[in-house]
């Protein structure tokens, strides 16, 4: 009703025309007084994963204009490499219920394997997407790359009070992280007017499990590491002083 604008009995009308097209994908769910999917679910309409991620991450949904109001202009954008909508279906479902779901992933550590995870976050960045979850397998807390899951179900393991996000310790942990100019460029100033330096510094707070995906996305080299180029690493991590 939100979403569309619609009353209540219209709302009633469209699920039950959908209960006519697709009989078996809903049933009603009294405890949570909602429809909810089958086991066997199998979707009437394709959506772009990318429209869902941003619905899902910012209530907003993309609208294409055609023709481009000018046609001077040029963007390059690395292309996301992304699963298909209905292999993370139920990463979505079970972040949105504070449930757990089994998934086939891809570590680049241990290769394929089967987990159980408890997914409490999204996380988009410049290129990927990624799911905050507590692992079974490891048994702590970890970001998984959503580009990196096979396969995606429903588990039936219930949801314990300390694998919810409350008691993930990086996502709770408040971290400044101080930047500066790396290296000895020609034109400093012009770096510092780039990215809005004052007295050649810049301190942004984050939670600390955010802290690796923000120096990837602006490309600042990480405490220990001076002696990367400065014309690919214009800025560096001063220090990181946890609150």
């Amino acid at each position: 009703m939100n979403r569309f604008d619609v009353k209540e009995a219209w709302s009633t009308r469209d699920f039950n025309r959908y209960q006519e097209i697709a009989a078996n994908n809903l049933l009603y769910d009294h405890r949570l007084r909602a429809y909810t999917p089958t086991k066997w679910f199998s979707p009437c309409f394709e959506h772009k994963i990318e429209d869902a991620i941003d619905l899902i991450a910012n209530g907003t949904q993309q609208v294409t204009c055609e023709p481009k109001f000018a046609k001077n202009v040029n963007s390059y954008s690395i292309p996301s490499v992304l699963p298909e909508l209905k292999v993370v279906a139920s990463i979505f479902r079970s972040l949105n219920l504070a449930q757990k779901v089994e998934i086939e992933y891809l570590s680049r550590s241990s290769g394929r394997s089967t987990r159980v995870i408890a997914p409490h976050t999204l996380i988009k960045t410049g290129n990927f997407v990624y799911v905050r979850a507590f692992d079974h397998k490891s048994g702590e807390f970890r970001s998984f790359k959503l580009n990196r899951v096979i396969a995606s179900r429903e588990s039936e393991i219930t949801l314990d009070e300390h694998q919810k996000k409350a008691f993930d310790p990086d996502w709770n942990t408040k971290e400044n992280v101080v930047v500066g100019i790396n290296g000895s460029p020609e034109n400093p100033e012009a770096i510092a007017f780039d990215y809005g330096l004052e007295s050649g510094e810049l301190t942004i707070c984050m939670n600390k499990a955010l802290v690796p995906f923000f120096l990837s996305d602006w490309n600042i080299a990480p405490l220990g590491f001076n002696d990367l180029p400065d014309r690919l690493f214009p800025l560096k991590v001063l220090k990181i002083n946890t609150m």
